[in-house]
C-alpha cells in the first residue's frame, strides 16, 4: 500500500517541478530578452545616430568647431566659477587667490558632454581655478585630434574602462570616447561642480532630451552649476526650424526639460546673441529658410541639499 501511494506522490513532485522550471526559463527569457534603456542608445560610430558624425570628422566638415574660447564662457565663465575669468590688470589663466588654498581645494571638476575637441577644455585645463576637465564624446577622431593639437596638456591613452569606454589622460584633463548614455559617476570618476554643455544638447535627436538631462543630474553635484548653450531658430519656414541638428531649442522647450526638476534650484537666462551679425552669416542660415537665429545662454543651479537620485 506504501508504495502504491509513493507513485502518484513522485509524480506530483514531478509535474509541479517541470512547471516551475518552465516559469524560471520564461522569466529568465524575458529578462534576457528584454533591452536596457542604455542598450537602445547608439554605441558604435557606424550606428544610425554617430554615423553623419563620424562621416563629418573623417572630412574634416566640422564647422561649429572654433579656434577661441565660446564668447558666453568668457562673458558669464565667473557666473558658475567665481574667479575664472581674470580682471583685465591680471594674467591669463590666473584666479581671485583667496578663493583657492595652497593645495588648490577651492578648484572645481568640469564636465563637458559631447565635447568634440572644443578649445574650451584647453581654456579651462589650463586654469588655477579648474581642478580637472572632463569630456566624453562618441567620435574617437575628435578627441585625437584634441589631443594631438593641444600638446601642451600631454594627453595619452592609458585605459579602458569596462567595455563601454576608452580614456585618454593628460594634465588636469580627461577624455572618454564612449556613448554618452551609457556614462554614470563611477566611469567620469565622481561627479562635477560644473557642467559646460557648450551647444550639446542640440546636437541629439529630440527624442533623447529628457534621457540627456537625466544624466546630467545624476552628474552634478549639490550645489553645482551648469552653463547652457543653445541655438533657436526663432523664424523661418516650418521646415527650417524644424531641421537638425543642430535642432532649435527655445526658451520654452528650455523650462520643459529643467524648470520642474527636483533637482533644480534656479534657472536663469543670462544673454542670447544675434547670429546674423554678419552678411555672411545671414545668407548662409538664409538660403536654409531659416530668418532669425539666436544662440542662448542659460544657468541653471542645483539644489545644495537633494534627495538622493
Amino acid at each position: 500500500m506504501g508504495s502504491f501511494l509513493r507513485y502518484p506522490t513522485l509524480i506530483l513532485l514531478s509535474l509541479a517541478l517541470i512547471h516551475a522550471n518552465r516559469f524560471v526559463s520564461l522569466a529568465s527569457a524575458a529578462l534576457i530578452t528584454k533591452p536596457t534603456e542604455s542598450k537602445m542608445k547608439p554605441k558604435d560610430e557606424d550606428s544610425d545616430i554617430l554615423i553623419r558624425w563620424a562621416q563629418r570628422w573623417s572630412i574634416s566638415k566640422t564647422g561649429w568647431q572654433k579656434s577661441d574660447p565660446h564668447h558666453f564662457l568668457i562673458k558669464h565663465g565667473n557666473d558658475i566659477i567665481p574667479g575664472l575669468i581674470p580682471s583685465s590688470d591680471s594674467g591669463a589663466g590666473s584666479c581671485d587667490s583667496e578663493l583657492l588654498d595652497a593645495d588648490n581645494h577651492g578648484a572645481k571638476r568640469v564636465f563637458f558632454p559631447l565635447c568634440g575637441k572644443t578649445v574650451d577644455m584647453k581654456f579651462l585645463a589650463e586654469n588655477k581655478a579648474i581642478k580637472e576637465v572632463v569630456g566624453v564624446d562618441g567620435i574617437q577622431k575628435a578627441l585625437k585630434e584634441f589631443a594631438e593639437e593641444n600638446p601642451s596638456l600631454n594627453i595619452k591613452e592609458v585605459d579602458q574602462i569596462g567595455s563601454s569606454f576608452e580614456k585618454f589622460v593628460g594634465n588636469n584633463v580627461s577624455l572618454l570616447k564612449g556613448n554618452y548614455f551609457d556614462i554614470d559617476e563611477e566611469v567620469t570618476g565622481g561627479r562635477f561642480d560644473v557642467i559646460v554643455d557648450r551647444a550639446s544638447i542640440v546636437a541629439i535627436d529630440p527624442s533623447l532630451r529628457d534621457d540627456y538631462v537625466s544624466i546630467l543630474g545624476k552628474l552634478i553635484k549639490p550645489g553645482g552649476s551648469i552653463l547652457l548653450i543653445t541655438i533657436d531658430r526663432r523664424a523661418g519656414t516650418d521646415e527650417a526650424r524644424s531641421a537638425g541638428p543642430p535642432f532649435s531649442i527655445d526658451d520654452t522647450e528650455i523650462q520643459r526639460l529643467y524648470g520642474s526638476l527636483d533637482w533644480v534650484e534656479s534657472l536663469t537666462k543670462l544673454s542670447e546673441h544675434n547670429e546674423f551679425e554678419t552678411e555672411e552669416d545671414k545668407k548662409r542660415w538664409t538660403m536654409q529658410g531659416v530668418d532669425s537665429l539666436f544662440e542662448l545662454c542659460y544657468v541653471i543651479k542645483a539644489k545644495k541639499l537633494r534627495s538622493s537620485m
